[in-house]
């Protein structure tokens, strides 16, 4: 499992093992995907996140200053859809959406949210260690302002909780060890995991998700929203029949 996910380009897009990949589509584009006028709000290799849109190009949901991106798979995006044109967002756009933010950040496996309440970044670094996670590189955030939506043990967002700074920016070490003290009030622990459950033909199926992460949700109040996760997105643990537990 890769340990962090790094920027590149003038949208930032996060790419797997720090390695750059030439991409074609750009942020703003405006696509005929599942039926729907659409606009590319941001992506990387894993994810597209996109916004539907009117016949005159404005955005359907233009005057909400709460909102998640829909999103789907980079693959299926590329497969079931046709570009329209090319069309860069507005500077207002770009300063409300914040399409340069990566789509998820400080993403790793071997260990899980704790109940613990990290008083400093001693006791962070202390338990970073036990999976041997480095605390100097651990990736910031380039915003002032954050929303952080914790997230229950069976994957559902609970009350969010606004981060601000007044340097303009989070280093990685005040950004995870705040987002391990909003997380700690929802980890019980005697479970290390994120339980997703469905039912099928004989019964109930059950995936474990582990580890920890931050990924892009949307925007909240207009700032920049992220929730609390593991070591993949919850669409990515939609597809991945690795995690499924035998009942």
């Amino acid at each position: 499992m890769q340990k962090g996910y790094r920027e590149s380009s003038l949208y930032p897009i996060v790419v797997c093992n720090k390695t750059k990949r030439v991409e074609k589509m750009k942020v703003g584009d405006l696509y005929s995907f599942t039926n729907n006028r659409i606009r590319v709000m941001m992506f990387d290799e894993k994810e597209v996140f996109y916004q539907t849109i009117n016949e005159d190009d404005s955005f359907v949901y233009a005057k909400n200053k709460t909102l998640s991106y829909y999103r789907t798979t980079r693959e299926y995006f590329e497969e079931n859809s046709t570009l329209i044109k090319h069309l860069a967002l507005t500077e207002q756009e770009i300063e409300i959406h914040r399409p340069d933010l990566p789509l998820r950040l400080n993403c790793f496996s071997g260990l899980f949210w704790t109940n613990k309440n990290f008083e400093n970044e001693t006791d962070l670094n202390d338990f970073l260690k036990i999976a041997e996670i480095d605390i100097e590189k651990l990736d910031g955030l380039n915003s002032p302002k954050v929303v952080i939506f914790p997230t229950s043990q069976q994957q559902s967002h609970k009350k969010s909780i606004l981060m601000e700074n007044t340097a303009g920016q989070f280093s990685g070490r005040e950004l995870m060890l705040q987002c391990f003290v909003i997380q700690s009030e929802y980890v019980k622990p005697e479970k290390l995991y994120f339980s997703r459950f469905r039912l099928i033909p004989n019964g109930r199926e059950e995936k474990r998700l582990s580890g920890i992460g931050m990924y892009r949700l949307g925007i909240k109040g207009n700032v920049p929203s992220y929730y609390l996760g593991g070591e993949m997105s919850m669409m990515e643990l939609e597809s991945e029949n690795n995690l499924i537990v035998e009942k």
